[in-house]
């Protein structure tokens, strides 16, 4: 859905709102909006490092790749 049509339809909710309520949102929106952002902590390629190891424990990977080879 269209950004601005959602937006457009809380603001046409808004203006149903009393005053007091409109400045009650209005100040939940600006505690919101001045919380840091937190930041999405790099993962690296290492940590993942064995984690299909039980998935291929029981395949011989040799034959697995001659057999994916052939077609």
């Amino acid at each position: 859905m269209n950004t601005d049509l959602n937006i457009n339809e809380i603001l046409l909710q808004v203006e149903r709102l009393d005053k007091q309520a409109q400045q009650s949102l209005f100040e939940k929106l600006a505690l919101m909006i001045r919380k840091p952002e937190q930041k999405k902590g790099k993962i690296r390629l290492s940590s993942i490092s064995g984690l299909g190891a039980s998935l291929w424990s029981k395949t011989d990977i040799d034959a697995y790749i001659d057999q994916e080879r052939q077609w």
